[in-house]
């Protein structure tokens, strides 16, 4: 990565930096060309150094558009063919995301990693803002924890990691690495022997890890189990002459499987609400019962309140050899609430969708039971965030997801989906089922390995057996708190550090002054 200066000046760097965010993706799902998450960390962190703020500003605004831009352009889908917004529209909708989250978490925090000159030290610095950025998607303005770097490592040697220090520690292992490489590419050949001393001893240590057996399938917690995949258009989801169809796909698929102890049906499985469907659900719950088997479904849910008003959920619920109802936690903008509403709403198409009036279920909400075995449900998007899934895998048995990713089309977003899903399975060492109306549905074990599934945009039943697990692995015990905390460190230690140095002579763009002679 010894790149001239001229490449990386200008236009020419930030064009550079564009292309290094476009292939950051390339290394998640579906592509899972891992390699390459380390090598875009290396060139961003490469065009930053001895950049004037402003322009590092601009380098890490780039970078995110080609990060973003081919990262989670699959939300044009979303907007343009199922929320009826014109395609015009759509596209300037899908461009102001992408430039609103490259500003808010990569020009900001990186204008400050050059205007405190932390780059001096980058070991300690650039790993620790790029993790924290991560982080900070999982709250920040409600959340949008998407294209975490150590996703792209589940089926790497690092995987091993994953039980231990969680996802961010994959990242934090992902952007070490960039720096090492960084360091190796450099002309001075005293820093490259240690810098690749360095790499081999981190990734070795990383798949050492992989023999270590945190959990363990209990035999005694064997449970047969039929994943339902309708395989419903969106278009049709709702609409009232569809109704008695997709009744029809899920009842006569239930039937055929009776069979299996655990049926799960995927989100909002019911084309109206709970109320309303309740002599269905009676009549299955007594043919449940009576095969001793639990139906796990879910569905929309009207709740009257006691001052007249009234409550709308994204609910999962039990039925036959199970008990429970668990209401959705983490909702999506726009897509089940909508921001800003009293203004937004009517304004396009978009802030109108079906079912976008959902309010949040609590925290403490009692775990879910079937056939003698307890577990945590997630509707869709929570699955996205790890420490919500290690806070209610505690003490459960397995864990279940549901979604309809219908909404994404055939785009990169419902895979990119998947793969977190199997992250959860891996970081807390517990079976996952995961139950969708388009794909992907599938039975993933606590190795977070598909051990089946159905392929998107197909109708059919999965068959397979899961099981409970026993143990439980680090980052269910600890959480993500030991690498925020280092993360934190080594950003302090590094301000200091900066801080106590004299300030770098400004470095002006090469040829700034006309009245230079150029050679």
């Amino acid at each position: 990565m010894t790149i001239k200066t001229s490449i990386t000046a200008g236009g020419k760097g930030h064009l550079l930096a564009l292309v290094a965010g476009a292939i950051f993706p390339l290394g998640l799902a579906p592509l899972g060309f891992w390699p390459l998450i380390p090598v875009s960390l290396a060139l961003l962190l490469l065009l930053l150094e001895r950049q004037t703020p402003k322009r590092a500003f601009w380098r890490a605004f780039f970078y995110g558009m080609g990060f973003n831009g081919v990262g989670v352009s699959w939300v044009y889908v979303s907007i343009h063919y199922h929320g009826g917004t014109p395609a015009w529209l759509s596209a300037l909708g899908t461009l102001g995301f992408c430039a609103f989250l490259s500003l808010l978490t990569l020009s900001l925090p990186f204008w400050a990693y050059r205007r405190w000159q932390l780059d001096r030290y980058p070991m300690l610095t650039f790993p620790a803002i790029w993790v924290l950025v991560e982080w900070s998607k999982s709250w920040l303005l409600s959340g949008f924890p998407w294209l975490w770097a150590g996703y792209g490592f589940i089926d790497s040697p690092l995987s091993g990691l994953a039980p231990v220090a969680g996802t961010l520690g994959l990242s934090l292992v992902a952007a070490v690495s960039a720096v090492l490489i960084r360091l190796f590419c450099q002309k001075d050949n005293l820093q490259r022997m240690p810098a690749l001393i360095g790499l081999v001893v981190l990734w070795v240590g990383c798949w050492s890890l992989q023999g270590l057996e945190w959990t363990l399938p209990d035999l005694a917690q064997t449970r047969k189990v039929a994943l339902i995949q309708g395989n419903i258009p969106q278009e049709q989801k709702w609409d009232p002459k569809y109704r008695q169809k997709i009744f029809d796909v899920y009842i006569s698929n239930t039937e055929k499987n009776q069979d299996a102890d655990f049926i799960l049906w995927p989100e909002a499985a019911y084309p109206v609400y709970y109320h309303q469907a309740l002599k269905t659900i009676t009549q299955l719950d007594i043919q449940a019962s009576a095969h001793a088997t639990a139906i796990v479904s879910g569905v929309p849910r009207w709740e009257p309140l006691e001052n007249g008003g009234d409550r709308y959920y994204n609910s999962v619920f039990v039925i036959g050899a199970g008990e429970g109802m668990y209401n959705k936690q983490k909702l999506v903008p726009f897509g089940e609430y909508v921001p800003l509403e009293d203004t937004l709403r009517g304004l396009l198409p978009f802030f109108n969708l079906p079912m976008s009036s959902f309010s949040k279920g609590a925290p403490d909400q009692a775990p879910l039971l079937a056939n003698g075995l307890t577990f945590a449900a997630f509707i869709c998007y929570e699955v996205v965030y790890p420490e919500l899934v290690r806070q209610q895998a505690k003490g459960k048995d397995f864990l279940v997801t549901i979604s309809n990713d219908a909404w994404f089309g055939h785009s990169w977003g419902p895979i990119q989906h998947f793969q977190m899903a199997r992250m959860r399975a891996l970081e807390t060492g517990k079976y996952l089922l995961r139950g969708t109306n388009t794909g992907i549905t599938a039975i993933i074990d606590h190795k977070g390995r598909v051990q089946g599934q159905i392929p998107a945009f197909q109708p059919g039943v999965l068959k397979g057996v899961m099981y409970g697990t026993q143990g439980m692995t680090p980052f269910v015990q600890l959480g993500q708190w030991p690498v925020l905390a280092l993360c934190f460190l080594g950003l302090v230690i590094g301000l200091v550090l900066s801080l106590r140095e004299e300030p770098e002579p400004e470095v002006r763009p090469l040829y700034h002054n006309s009245s230079v002679p150029r050679k």
